[in-house]
């Protein structure tokens, strides 16, 4: 079974999709604990209720929170893109604190939730397919937007649609140890592939 964690743009989703703007399905906070340390999650702990969703600047000048967006006036979004800067390969280059968030997110995303669920199939393939489709949407925004070359997106997208067909119901079904394992832990819709992957290396 070809491994999620191969795919680079699957390692690379989090900052692609801040970046291109596209909505989170679920808001975004940042927080410190009692130690100084940085978190991010879609939920705050009950003890920081204070935190606040995130808001990031797109790659058309506007800000946008996680859970709402709202357009800049035209003076700004002109400014923005005055400033944009490029990689040598002619790609635009991911704003500083985007790129820090999107490592904070990718690291998020292989992480797995303490909370067990039991096995469902229908939820676990469906939860696989929507987030490898999520992946191709946002590569796909990405090179439109200019900030990844067609050639990376081409080289990356099809491993990505391979592992996708690849996981079904009547596979999960006859599943079995860590396999079984990884359908459980995509049976959990705060869950992702990458992290359910790492932990259940099958």
């Amino acid at each position: 079974m070809r491994r999620w964690t191969v795919m680079t743009m699957a390692a690379a989703a989090a900052a692609l999709w801040v970046a291109s703007g596209a909505a989170q399905a679920q808001p975004v906070y940042k927080w410190v604990d009692e130690n100084g340390k940085t978190h991010y999650g879609s939920q705050p702990p009950p003890a920081k209720q204070d935190a606040e969703p995130l808001k990031l600047h797109g790659n058309n000048g506007s800000t946008s929170s996680s859970s709402s967006s709202s357009s800049s006036s035209g003076k700004g979004g002109a400014g923005a893109r005055a400033q944009q800067e490029y990689n040598p390969d002619g790609t635009k280059k991911i704003p500083k604190e985007v790129a820090e968030f999107g490592e904070a997110l990718k690291e998020s995303l292989g992480k797995v939730d303490g909370k067990q669920v039991p096995l469902n199939c229908a939820a676990a393939v469906d939860n696989i397919r929507h987030q490898a489709d999520q992946m191709l949407e946002v590569g796909q925004k990405n090179v439109r937007d200019g900030y990844m070359k067609q050639a990376d997106f081409d080289k990356t997208a099809p491993k990505i649609r391979e592992a996708r067909g690849k996981y079904s119901v009547s596979d999960c079904q006859a599943s079995s140890g860590n396999k079984k394992s990884f359908y459980q832990c995509m049976s959990s819709s705060y869950n992702h592939v990458t992290g359910c992957d790492k932990q259940f290396k099958h």
